[in-house]
């Protein structure tokens, strides 16, 4: 097996040419009209499955056809400024004796392993189908340090919503939450179904990937299995958070609420006293009347601060 990357429309591998037909090769590309015409008249792909090449926004899938079969899988990671994932898709072509992998991005995964198989004769004894297997298993692992740092965010988001002492606002904690849930929603999207493609392709007796290669795509169905429960761990870990942010707020809402409302209780009988003995009734003489109202209004405010710390309302 030989590799070979088209470069500008053209096929470039050390000089040499595309081998003809028969002779095992791995042909990495990016979805360019011409790169797809190529594709068409040199392997005769089906056209549906050269669209979905073409147009890089497909959902994780993998479909079999007559000679070949087509697997769409994504590598996600973080956008330059953090704030977003950012999702590239891997189109691959399998056939008994190519391997034909199709991104617009450079990916770091697929060009490690396509260097790999370039420099190490070993690998490209082993066939297309376990070249297939490298890109997915490098694509898969890449992902570990992703979910690692989320899951670490998410610990440290958690400590900071029981926290009494926090460096941020409730505002900026809980956008922090609703970003932190929305890219493992995301996240779990992706891996779900990724999942299945590589369960799909371990099993053993295909017609296009070996059974000896089989038993490699089993490993790399553990580590998707691995990332989706972490996943899900955190996705758990993030609702319980959500669930003690609300309660926290609600708990202080209803501590000032019932603060507030003491204070109105307290003042309620100044106010009545004060209006009572302000409607020019000549009950008392004013020498006692003065003292009295005074007293009252100074003692009763007291007595129920006394009685509501007693009670432990306040």
């Amino acid at each position: 097996m030989r590799v070979l990357r088209f470069e500008g429309g053209q096929v470039r591998s050390g000089g040499e040419e595309l081998a003809g037909p028969g002779a095992p090769v791995w042909i990495d590309l990016a979805p360019t009209p011409e790169n797809m015409a190529f594709l068409a008249a040199r392997f005769r792909f089906h056209p549906l499955a050269l669209e979905d090449a073409a147009h890089e926004d497909q959902r994780v899938k993998l479909e079999q056809y007559t000679d070949n079969l087509f697997t769409v899988v994504h590598r996600i990671s973080p956008a330059p400024d953090d704030s977003e994932l950012v999702t590239y898709e891997v189109d691959a072509f399998l056939t008994a004796e190519a391997l034909v992998t199709v991104h617009s991005a450079r990916i770091a995964e697929v060009d490690r392993a396509f260097e790999r198989c370039a420099s190490e004769p070993e690998l490209l004894a082993r066939g297309v189908d376990f070249a297939l297997y490298l890109v997915h298993d490098a694509i898969t692992d890449a992902h570990f340090t992703l979910v690692d740092a989320l899951t670490a965010d998410v610990e440290e988001l958690a400590e900071s919503v029981l926290s009494e002492r926090r460096d941020e606002s409730d505002e900026e904690l809980l956008d922090r939450v609703l970003t932190a849930r929305r890219q493992h929603v995301m996240l779990r999207k992706r891996f779900a179904p990724q999942r299945e493609v590589f369960a799909t392709l371990a099993r053993p007796g295909q017609a296009l990937v070996r059974d000896q290669t089989a038993v490699y795509f089993r490993d790399v169905v553990d580590h998707a299995v691995r990332l989706t429960e972490e996943i899900d761990t955190g996705r758990d870990l993030l609702a319980s958070a959500m669930d003690a942010y609300l309660s926290s707020t609600n708990n202080r809402l209803s501590s000032v609420m019932t603060r507030l409302t003491l204070i109105s209780t307290i003042f309620l009988p100044l106010n009545f006293i004060g209006t009572f003995f302000g409607m020019n009734l000549d009950i008392l003489p004013p020498r006692v009347a003065v003292p009295l109202v005074l007293l009252s209004m100074v003692a009763m405010p007291v007595a129920m601060y006394a009685v509501f710390r007693r009670k432990r309302w306040l």
